[in-house]
């Protein structure tokens, strides 16, 4: 889809640069920081000379891209008495590639090959004195330790042995954890929307079934938007993605920023525990490795369907008065891939030496709805009131605001021409006459039985469509060299159209860059090294942004349309007046909610240097990383306006002054006028063009003591500075003091009062220098101006840079016997949390005004003093805006931590056989530093401050200068226990088996910075956050998945032999495959719905109630899904004061589910390996209804009721040829 470029022709890719911003390299971040200790760490976190000089240093050194995704393969040779053979050879074969790789037994007879690519290999072992041993195929997957020993039998050099494969499926050498997932579960297992981090529920302790990051969904949006992967207990947005080996992660939300193809695949691993010092950035690792090419040609071309027939209808809820009328929906997702050696005829055969991987795949929906609105007549649109009543049938009388006296009294009925209840077309607004046009108008009767009716019926359709291409090269130059490429890039747009040209509309952007090369210096010592460039774009915004700006058309004096990523529609909303008044009716105009856009431009650069050094019973492994992350936003809310309608201007007001009423007049009437209630506008859009210089070093040892026991020690040092905005324009809020919940008096003095900070270095008199705003005193007459940091404060990321983040690792592993090992661990791991909170800061420049209309006892409803004239500030016309200083402020904590976890587990692995393995473990975390909202400026409740007698909020607000205050805590803490069980039954004689159970809790005060789904955005009381204490959003206590792939042992050299190329055609060739989960329950949390407390809290209510001590949950017979939760356990706490009851201590209901896929294989007549796969896939199978959690705010009139579920049964049938 092409976007409409802007003035500097840059397009969507640089969605914004303001004017008084310089693009230059000026701009990335240099400057002091006070601080006078780890002065290189310090200058590479704020130059981009450090990022200059490691790329060289990098390259010089040569290597390539395996460190997060590779494995090793080590083994001991002996002979057949036990006694060790030193310096015998070895030689590791890749099977698909031939490449090789040598070395030589140690005097132990020990024999290691570290950074090994996951593939098939075969190992030879050669001695004089002895025959040749060769194993048979060894499959190494990402990451895993493989062992494969040796018994050298005496004979000559030139007799071959071959040695069974024993590949063990023990995990030896560390005390990682996760599960594999194989390219054949990628490709064959039934996944809904073909997505590979559906797979990640296959691992213990990891819950995909909770939640999404809150606000993700409307400042991001899309798949990344929804993510909800908790590992080990840990946040959801503490997953660090990697694709061969660097960075696939977008700093906004944490999420992935490229969504390779299944096909493109070959494995994946989620891993937690306690893993090697070489990872880090999160508490937990989710690393993908591309397929690459062999010297056979391989490749498939598929074809997914789904569509709306097959599906079963949605659930329908008996208390709803029909079922919900299903809509056409057709999904479609198709592609290629292919690899092998590149050859070019009589030019070039790359054969054992240049290889190629390509794939491309493209998924298109399609759906189409209704929508209904009641809008006004052709005649009411025009003005004409005449014949305008309310439901009863009663004529409504229109009130001229132009008549009557200053305090409303006296008005007469409004005419035109001597016509009543007409409004002339001359007086009409002419922003009122433009935004008619996104209402429209029906001829059919708006009322019917007494009753408003919905007389409009427009039709709605969400398009999405989604691209993915990545080109893979693998380049052996050498037995010593060996290099890889890659390039990947994706867009995605989603559409969603709704009533009269509103609707929402998102964009996004990637292209990664990966080059690599593996150097072997020696047998022990190899080195590798990684570059790789990333790009994300992504820009949620409305339906007009980039093609229609509306706001320019409609021409509101001050408002203008900006950035072409930021058109969309005014709000204009019409609501009901005071008493006597008619009723609102009337379809909302616009684009609803004034939230938006929001666009990110997050380029990344990257280097990686690992060395791997064995010596003796010593693996060494160091490393180091380098990050230039750049966080570009743009974003804010009612950047169109927001505006009030209310029947007050056209009502006529009665009785006297201090004590009058109103009746008769419309809202719309109000609005053709021109005449407002209230209009909330922003000043600006924010921006922010942040940039920070991560840097990481780390050194792992992994020390094999005995040949049963190996130790894992490693240390990793973590650099990750705040984030600098290189604008400039940053502001924060000093607070001298922090409000306790010890406090007793309810303001502080104004020598304590907060005040607002500017980055960087300036003057009193130029502070506000590029800014659209000021901060003038509060309405009291009190304020403090702002000052610049100069040094008191540092100058650019306005937050402290902490130097001691050091995570140590220490794991043992000991093998009581070659089938069994006992693993246990214990690591710090640091987060980093999302950048999105970080760029509220960026907000507080935006500013926003809210605009209302006189409501006093000297102007009660008269003459309307805000109209479009006057409803939206100047500064967006490009004069200074004043803004109170009551406006809510966006802070970030000055002084904090880094948030780590503290993790630590004791695990039993046991192989069976040559296939099976089961393990048996506990893993706990501790997390300290959590980051989570509070408002530092709310109102103590007066039941707590002033024996109960009830107070004005202000009186109870500690900072009388100052409005809400939004401030990122540290504070927070949380901890993880479980136990959990896992077998696994690796591929063999067709049956392929993974399932875990995992009991677990997991306990925090704070899920996440914007939330996390049934979690709440801010505190019940702001001043105790261990008050909050209690289970996680993402808490899950019990929790089963299992999923098989099984091959019908029917066909030749099967178990039911079939030799009739016929009938083997038709009963030959199926395959069964299925993944099972089912898991307790949600937790949720009961709150009131209302300010209880009278608090007044920025952000919303979220006061709870007291328990009562009855059951919160119906039994039996009086249990339904209208009834599933008694309103009588809870009543409300006395007015003035905080509820007693916990956080979280709602469970929801279960959710149980079962994917399942039937396949069916024929060989090609032409080729035997050209196969033509049809499969049959069916999502929640058993359709069985998985409830929402019920309605849990108190005061709602559905509360306890469940009203939703997660979708009913679909069905999917697919081809794809493949060879």
């Amino acid at each position: 889809m092409l976007i409409n470029h802007d003035a500097s022709g840059n397009g969507r890719v640089a969605p914004f640069l303001p004017s008084n911003s310089q693009g230059t390299e000026e701009s990335f971040g240099r400057g002091p920081i006070a601080k006078s200790t780890f002065t290189v760490l310090r200058r590479c976190s704020s130059s981009i000379v450090c990022f200059i000089f490691v790329f060289f240093l990098a390259m010089s050194s040569a290597a390539r891209l395996s460190a997060q995704t590779a494995g090793v393969i080590s083994g001991h040779v002996a002979d057949s008495t036990g006694a060790v053979i030193p310096d015998a050879n070895v030689t590791l074969t890749n099977v698909g590639t031939s490449a090789e790789r040598s070395t030589v037994t140690t005097g132990a007879g020990d024999y290691t090959f570290p950074d090994v690519p996951p593939a098939i290999y075969k190992i030879q072992v050669t001695r004089t004195g002895f025959k040749t041993e060769t194993s048979e195929a060894l499959e190494l997957q990402v990451q895993q330790s493989l062992r494969q020993d040796f018994t050298m039998q005496v004979g000559a050099v030139t007799a071959t042995v071959t040695v069974e494969a024993t590949g063990a499926m023990l995990q030896a050498e560390n005390a990682s954890l996760g599960t594999v997932i194989e390219n054949q579960a990628i490709n064959e297992m039934p996944l809904n929307g073909r997505n590979y981090l559906s797979l990640v529920a296959l691992s213990s302790n990891v819950n995909t079934v909770s939640p999404g990051a809150g606000q993700a969904g409307s400042r991001l949006g899309g798949d990344r938007g929804s993510q909800s992967i908790s590992v080990g207990g840990q946040r959801i947005m503490w997953n660090y993605f990697t694709l061969d080996g660097l960075n696939n992660t977008d700093p906004d939300f944490v999420t992935y920023v490229g969504l390779p193809s299944l096909d493109g695949i070959q494995e994946f691993k989620v891993q937690t525990g306690v893993y090697p010092a070489e990872f880090g950035h999160e508490a937990s690792q989710v690393n993908v490795l591309s397929k690459s090419g062999t010297n056979t040609y391989h490749g498939s071309m598929y074809d997914f369907i789904r569509n709306n027939t097959a599906d079963a209808n949605p659930y329908w809820f008996p208390y709803n008065a029909a079922p919900a009328k299903v809509y056409p929906y057709k999904w479609n997702d198709y592609g290629f891939e292919l690899d092998g050696a590149i050859r070019i005829p009589k030019i070039y055969n790359g054969r054992d030496k240049f290889f190629f991987m390509v794939d491309d795949e493209w998924r298109k929906i399609r759906t189409v709805g209704q929508g209904s609105a009641t809008v006004p007549s052709p005649a009411i649109a025009g003005g004409d009131f005449s014949s305008f009543t309310i439901a009863s049938g009663a004529p409504v009388t229109i009130y001229d605001p132009a008549t009557g006296d200053v305090n409303g009294f006296g008005k007469t009925q409004i005419s035109c021409n001597g016509h009543l209840n007409v409004i002339c077309s001359s007086r009409i607004a002419a922003p009122s006459t433009a935004l008619e046009k996104y209402l429209g108008s029906s001829t059919t009767p708006f009322y019917s039985g007494g009753k408003q009716v919905a007389n409009y019926a427009y039709p709605t359709t969400g398009p999405q469509d989604r691209q993915g291409l990545t080109v893979r090269g693998d380049f052996i130059q050498s037995q010593r060299s060996q290099y890889a490429f890659r390039y990947s890039s994706g867009n995605e747009d989603i559409l969603s159209t709704g009533f009269m040209g509103a609707g929402s509309k998102i964009f996004t952007q990637y292209y990664q860059y990966m080059g690599s090369n593996t150097w072997t210096f020696t047998p022990h010592i190899v080195n590798e090294a990684r570059f790789g460039y990333s790009h994300f774009f992504n820009s949620l915004g409305l339906l007009s942004a980039y093609t229609n700006d509306v706001v320019d058309a409609v021409a509101i004096p001050n408002l203008k349309g900006g950035l072409p990523s930021t058109w969309g529609i005014p709000d204009v909303s019409f609501s009901t007046g005071p008493t006597g008044t008619t009723p609102s009716i009337w379809q909302e105009i616009g684009d609803i909610g004034g939230d938006g856009p929001y666009v990110v431009t997050d380029p990344t650069w990257e280097i990686v240097d690992n060395l791997s050094w064995v010596k003796g019973k010593h693996s060494f492994r160091f490393g180091f990383e380098y990050n230039r992350q750049t966080f570009n936003q743009l974003g804010n809310q009612f950047s169109r306006g927001q505006f009030f309608a209310k029947p007050l201007a056209t009502a006529l007001q009665s009785g006297t002054v201090g004590s009058a009423t109103l009746s008769g007049g419309d809202a719309f009437a109000d609005f053709l006028l021109g005449d407002l209630y209230q209009s909330v506008v922003a000043v600006a859009v924010a921006y922010a063009n942040y940039v920070r210089n991560v840097q990481a070093y780390y050194a792992d040892d992994t020390y094999k003591i005995l040949p049963n026991l190996t130790i894992s020690a490693g240390l990793r040092y973590e650099l990750t500075p705040p984030w600098n905005d290189t604008f400039g324009n940053n502001f924060t809020v000093d607070l001298p003091v922090m409000p306790k919940i010890t406090d007793t008096s309810s303001t502080y003095p104004q020598s304590q009062w907060p005040f607002y900070v500017r980055q960087g270095s300036c003057t009193p008199a130029n502070v506000y220098q590029g800014l659209a705003i000021n901060w003038t005193a509060s309405s009291s007459g009190l304020g403090s101006p702002p000052v610049c940091s100069n040094g008191t404060l540092p100058n650019g990321p306005l937050l402290d840079t902490h130097y001691l983040n050091f995570a140590p690792r220490l794991a043992l592993s000991y093998s009581l016997k070659p089938t069994l090992v006992v693993r246990a661990g214990y690591g710090i791991f640091y987060s980093q949390d999302i950048g999105n909170a970080y760029f509220d800061m960026a907000r507080n420049i935006a500013g926003r005004v809210t605009y209302t209309n006189t409501d006093s006892t000297t102007n009660i409803y008269g003459n309307s003093n805000l109209t479009w004239a006057n409803a939206a500030p100047g500064g967006s016309g490009g004069t200074t805006v004043n803004l109170p200083a009551s406006t809510t402020a966006f802070v970030d904590a000055l002084e904090h931590k880094t948030t780590y976890s503290e993790q630590f587990l004791l695990n039993v692995q046991k192989q069976v056989g040559q296939d099976w393995s089961f393990e048996f473990g506990y893993q706990g975390a501790e997390s300290k530093h959590l980051y989570g909202f509070i408002n530092a400026n709310v109102a103590n409740p007066y039941g707590y401050t002033n024996g109960g007698t009830a107070t004005s909020v202000a009186s109870r607000t500690p900072f009388a200068n100052m409005g809400g205050i939004q401030y990122v805590q540290d504070w927070g803490s949380g901890n993880y226990h479980a136990f959990s069980v896992k077998a696994t039954r690796r591929f063999s004689k067709g049956l392929n088996v993974n399932a875990s159970y995992t009991r677990g809790k997991s306990l925090d005060d704070t899920s996440g910075i914007r939330s996390q789904g049934n979690d709440e955005l801010f505190p019940q009381n702001n001043r105790c956050i261990p008050c909050e204490y209690g289970p996680s959003a993402f808490n899950i206590r019990n929790r089963f998945v299992g999923s098989a792939l099984y091959e019908l042992p029917i066909g030749p050299g099967k178990l039911l032999p079939v030799n009739n190329k016929g009938l083997d055609a038709v009963i030959g060739g199926w395959q069964i495959g299925g993944i099972f989960t089912h898991q307790t329950g949600q937790a949720g949390t009961v709150i009131l719905g209302y300010d209880n407390a009278s608090i007044a809290a920025a952000g919303g209510n979220f006061d709870r109630p007291n328990p009562t001590g009855t059951s919160p949950y119906f039994t039996g017979s009086s249990r339904s899904l209208n009834t599933w939760l008694n309103k009588a356990a809870y009543t409300p706490a006395a007015a003035g004061y905080f509820g007693t009851l916990s956080r979280g201590t709602i469970v929801g209901p279960g959710f149980t589910n079962l994917d399942a896929s039937l396949h069916k294989v024929f060989n090609m007549p032409y080729n035997e390996k050209h196969q033509l796969a049809i499969r049959f896939e069916a999502f929640n199978a058993l359709n069985h209804p998985n409830w929402s959690l019920p309605t849990l705010t108190y005061n709602s009139s559905t509360f306890g009721r469940i009203g939703g579920t997660a979708a009913m049964r679909q069905l999917q049938l697919a081809a794809k040829y493949q060879f």
